[in-house]
């Protein structure tokens, strides 16, 4: 299986990808600020998609990603975390399955935290096909109580107890490699 890794941290960059027959394409996405980003995926046969995306919103902001799945045997994963401190972000994300194709598993999976902003997701999967694994969660919460309790009664400030839950909250989808990387950059 080819693969392909794209890694975009702090970066205004948009994604238009063809994922060819028996590739692996990951996309990890950070920025510690959102910006307005597009994905736009085309997916053939027999390939694996990851796409991992994390982002503090300090501004408004409109985040799409689509992808069309042409062809069979693929498995697509989003995550998406998104830390609201301010403004609005819309979040859509959108696969569509086509009409025939067969053994095709997608799954969407949205958390976010919102502070003071607001947060909107728009969840879609199109389904044109009885052959398919198809799921989606969207979470829009706060921190729990309880842990903020637990690291305040070991030592921590409230402010740094947050820091930290908002750094476990915004990295734990990314690898090691791509958590080195933001930490460098």
């Amino acid at each position: 299986m080819n693969k392909k890794v794209i890694n975009i941290i702090n970066e205004k960059k948009d994604i238009d990808y063809e994922v060819k027959d028996n590739e692996f394409l990951l996309i990890n996405c950070y920025y510690s600020n959102m910006d307005n980003m597009n994905i736009n995926l085309i997916i053939h046969n027999d390939s694996r998609v990851i796409i991992n995306y994390s982002g503090i919103n300090k501004k408004d902001v409109n985040i799409n990603i689509h992808g069309d799945i042409l062809g069979n045997n693929n498995f697509v994963l989003t995550r998406f975390r998104a830390y609201g401190e301010y403004k609005c972000a819309n979040v859509n994300v959108s696969f569509k399955s086509q009409k025939g194709t067969l053994n095709n598993d997608i799954n969407e999976n949205l958390k976010a935290i919102n502070e003071d902003g607001e947060i909107m997701f728009m969840p879609v999967l199109l389904v044109d096909t009885n052959e398919i694994n198809a799921e989606h969660n969207a979470t829009i919460g706060g921190f729990n109580k309880d842990d903020l309790f637990y690291l305040k009664s070991k030592g921590l400030s409230e402010d740094n107890a947050i820091s930290l839950l908002k750094k476990s909250f915004m990295f734990n989808i990314f690898d090691e490699d791509f958590k080195n990387l933001i930490e460098r950059s």
